[in-house]
């Protein structure tokens, strides 16, 4: 075992792990636990050996082992493409009325948005954190921080994003790294405003 198979495979997991989120969160696909749970997995392995290097590293064995993971992760992401569900065409294109959304920015460019839908057959959420998108169903559990902050996490397809409403001020939690953006309501106007500038290609 190298370094240069480490990388490999590293590079490997991550195409996949993109491609599988983008399937799941854009593609019509049916909500699933074990499918978010894996890409949750996923993401942290990532995250984890993104900021190792050979330094990091105490033997072979070690390297073996973080290897081995990636490997694992790398075939069940390869099953899940198969097992994935689509939901009927009927229900691809729910019609949804809009409920509340709430936008912040982090001052650099970086757009992080939350609106939430109503239709027949359940509650919507269209999500960006800074990167990345996802409109499907929703579902929230309730967090806290470091400090002891109490927040509430809206998670869509494999993606999460912190919302904190405390009936007065709203605020957008930045899941990477726990910051705390001060963010706005939106009517609906202005919704569809933003979600037509993060998707105008």
């Amino acid at each position: 075992m190298d370094m240069e198979t480490l990388q490999d495979n590293f590079a490997a997991l991550t195409d996949v792990y993109n491609t599988v989120v983008d399937l799941y969160n854009n593609e019509g696909i049916e909500p699933d636990g074990d499918i978010e749970d894996l890409l949750n997995q996923t993401k942290e392995v990532i995250e984890e050996v993104g900021e190792l290097d050979e330094n990091d590293f105490d033997d072979e064995a070690d390297m073996k082992k973080i290897n081995d993971t990636m490997v694992t992760l790398l075939e069940a992401l390869g099953g899940i493409v198969d097992s994935m569900s689509y939901a009927d065409d009927e229900d691809d294109n729910p019609e949804l009325a809009y409920v509340d959304g709430v936008y912040a920015n982090d001052g650099n460019g970086r757009d992080f948005i939350i609106l939430f839908y109503t239709s027949d057959d359940g509650e919507y959420a269209y999500v960006h954190d800074g990167t990345e998108e996802a409109i499907a169903q929703y579902t929230v559990e309730d967090a806290e921080l470091d400090d002891g902050t109490e927040y509430e996490v809206v998670t869509v397809g494999g993606l999460s994003i912190g919302y904190i409403d405390d009936g007065d001020d709203v605020y957008i939690v930045d899941m990477d790294d726990g910051t705390i953006y001060a963010a706005s309501h939106l009517t609906e106007d202005e919704a569809e405003g933003f979600y037509s500038i993060l998707n105008d290609d």
